[in-house]
């Protein structure tokens, strides 16, 4: 084996028994090197799932419960004391998401980390991204450890592994960064820079049901009975994007994660490995691993140039495409007005809460806020 390439751990997991997840979690962290490899006896541990905000599990929207419990129960039982979990939502409580969820409190001794408080982070060498605030929680952690969900996206079509480390960012602070890095090609530099700042040390994708379509919360779950495992977020989310026959290079956090040097999207320096029947490792190519566990009708935005021209192109689409909304499914809440991150909004109630809001696109940025946040499933991302 080639020590140089980054090691993925792809499993099938068909259900979310805890037993079964925890069993699935515990192979997949063996493969590629061990619970121990990833953190120390004495480190402050943040297991970090997506609480994108509270949400029934049914609907894919955040990580499963029964992931979160088997990354828990698996540091218990190799005595980690120092442990606690969450998210710092864009709308709501990481106590609210996780109740939601059904999480408590001293889950495997480990407790729910409030995730509220902005801690204002320094970070000079910072490509695109200077300055950070970060919640409480990530600056005191020694070991984070990512536990993704399989997800399309509006602004990056994916979030993954890179994406998800929006999340260290304190939720009160997430709209603010829409403005700063308004395209999906900063944007995800911003990401970049985050993982450098952060480090975390596992990556684990929740892949059994995913969501496709009109993600990252108003899409569809979608089975995939997958689950994966690596040290390279970026080598995580390409193998996800092979999984569903999506050109690596279109997704933004992908090539400029490799840019950056936070991990690799390039297929030769990946290993992919999983289990043989009979429980013995080994190494399958891209077309075995489709073969075996892809999905070429997952509905994901596969249209658009390569890697080398994705900034023009994130540029151009940016213009190109926009949020609408679904005025027979809009239950005019007030959601997307109220969380518009540009200064005196850019959707509004022109015609009283009678009718649902309308959109200036002279103001928009694209950042697609409204369509993650909105309750009704009722914005979508339009291309003109």
């Amino acid at each position: 084996m080639n020590e140089a390439r980054s090691r993925v751990a792809v499993l099938r997991c068909d259900d979310y028994s805890e037993e079964h997840v925890y069993e699935v979690m515990k192979k997949g962290i063996d493969l590629i090197g061990g619970i121990g490899s990833f953190a120390g006896p004495a480190d402050n541990i943040l297991v970090k799932p997506n609480f994108l905000h509270s949400s029934e599990e049914s609907k894919a929207v955040t990580t499963n419960p029964s992931v979160i419990k088997g990354m828990l129960r698996i540091l218990s039982e190799a005595g980690y004391t120092n442990v606690r979990y969450g998210d710092s939502p864009a709308m709501g409580s990481c106590r609210g998401a996780a109740a939601a969820l059904g999480l408590t409190d001293g889950l495997y001794g480990a407790s729910i980390a409030d995730m509220s408080e902005a801690v204002s982070v320094d970070f000079p060498e910072g490509s695109t991204a200077k300055q950070f605030w970060f919640t409480r929680e990530i600056t005191e952690a020694d070991c984070v450890i990512d536990l993704c969900k399989m997800k399309t996206h509006a602004l990056e079509r994916i979030t993954g592994a890179v994406k998800n480390a929006y999340g260290f960012i304190c939720g009160q602070h997430k709209a603010a960064g829409h403005v700063k890095y308004p395209n999906d090609t900063v944007f995800a530099r911003m990401l970049t820079d985050i993982h450098r700042a952060v480090k975390p040390r596992l990556h684990i994708m929740d892949g059994i049901v995913a969501m496709e379509g009109n993600g990252p919360s108003s899409g569809d779950p979608v089975r995939m009975n997958v689950m994966l495992f690596s040290a390279d977020p970026v080598a995580l989310d390409t193998v996800f994007c092979w999984l569903v026959d999506l050109d690596p290079l279109l997704v933004p956090t992908n090539y400029q994660g490799q840019l950056a040097g936070i991990g690799t999207c390039t297929e030769e320096n990946i290993e992919v490995i999983t289990l043989s029947g009979g429980g013995e490792e080994r190494s399958v190519s891209r077309g075995e691993l489709f073969r075996m566990y892809g999905n070429a009708s997952f509905d994901v935005s596969r249209s658009g140039g390569p890697g080398s021209i994705l900034g023009l192109f994130s540029r151009v689409m940016t213009k190109l495409s926009r949020p609408v909304i679904d005025t027979s499914k809009c239950v005019r809440c007030g959601i997307c007005v109220g969380h518009c991150p540009v200064p005196g909004g850019a959707v509004h109630f022109d015609r009283g809460k009678d009718s649902p809001p309308v959109y200036d696109y002279s103001k928009c940025i694209r950042c697609y806020c409204c369509q993650e946040l909105c309750p009704a499933q009722a914005i979508r991302k339009r291309t003109l």
